[in-house]
């Protein structure tokens, strides 16, 4: 017993794109379900540039963040009196570099408390300066 299989073959060289609307729809329809509309929020920030000045001064406050603690300039301080000792500054009545503080982060800090600690800064009319170590890589 033999069968025969006969190819078919197209009379014409046309690619079928009947499925091609029914595609296309399903993917508008998931990128819409998947986007998100609430607008994010945040502040702006303008960080200084690099370059010291001959002179300085005065002495530029360091918020220093250790794993879990909080220091202002070498003293402990609760996350309750950050907002005051800022305020104490009077960094909205000062001008240009006067207005810099210095924020620091090392050890497990997260990304709360450090997102906290600028956002205080900023209320405050300060201008963030971000400090790392030389030679470590950003992450």
């Amino acid at each position: 017993m033999r069968i025969s299989v006969k190819k078919r073959q197209l009379d014409n060289d046309d690619i079928p794109t009947a499925s091609f609307s029914d595609l296309a729809f399903l993917l508008i329809i998931f990128f819409i379900l998947t986007t998100a509309l609430t607008p994010q929020t945040g502040f702006v920030s303008e960080l200084p540039s690099g370059q010291q000045g001959e002179t300085q001064q005065t002495k530029t406050p360091i918020l220093a963040l250790h794993d879990g603690r909080m220091q202002f300039d070498d003293q402990e301080i609760q996350r309750r009196e950050l907002r005051g000792r800022l305020a104490g500054l009077g960094l909205a009545a000062k001008q240009g570099q006067d207005k810099i503080v210095m924020l620091s982060a090392d050890g497990k800090v997260s990304y709360q408390e450090f997102y906290e600690a600028m956002v205080a800064i900023h209320q405050a009319s300060g201008v963030v300066a971000i400090v790392r170590e030389e030679g470590k890589a950003a992450p």
